[in-house]
């Protein structure tokens, strides 16, 4: 693989997550049930991640990123059935793009680029099985409680208005 082949297939792998990743983080404002919006908080931080893996080494290359969209995609909180539905298209979204590039990223000769694009895969496929374990009902998602307990309840889809976000000043 010549170092252009490489910077394209970079480049298309980071639009590509880039697009699963802001459908998700829309996704994300309408699933409140706890243990499922913590799943996605997770997924969601460890995607930040990847893109800026995978812009440091376009870079590296010469090459650029197009920036995110800006803006917030408007998304009101889903009944039951409908956050179901949510991570279920999430499930197969994740599903269809682990089947699009394991293939492609085999292709990459380019050592430490190869590694990183599977650590990536890798940690797709572990999203997506917490995405079915979600779908399947399960709420210990990312633990259990040291004395048993399952922790249920719901998240907030915003900050309400007027919430003060800074630290207080000593």
């Amino acid at each position: 693989m010549t170092p252009p082949e490489l910077l394209a297939l970079l480049q298309d792998f980071y639009a590509d997550v880039l697009r699963l990743m802001l459908a998700r983080q829309a996704n994300a404002r309408s699933v409140v049930a706890y243990d499922a919006n913590n799943a996605y908080q997770q997924v969601l931080g460890r995607q930040d991640v990847h893109l800026r893996w995978l812009s440091d080494a376009i870079v590296s290359l010469g090459g650029s990123v197009a920036d995110a969209p800006s803006g917030e995609v408007p998304n009101p909180v889903a009944q039951k059935d409908q956050a179901s539905q949510l991570l279920e298209s999430d499930a197969r979204a994740q599903r269809d793009f682990l089947s699009r590039w394991e293939p492609r990223v085999e292709t990459v000769t380019n050592a430490r680029h190869h590694k990183m694009l599977a650590l990536i895969l890798g940690e797709m496929r572990e999203h997506l099985r917490l995405f079915l374990q979600v779908v399947d009902g399960r709420t210990d998602l990312l633990g259990r409680h040291s004395d048993g307990r399952v922790l249920s309840g719901t998240v907030m889809p915003a900050r309400p208005p007027g919430c003060n976000t800074a630290k207080p000043q000593m």
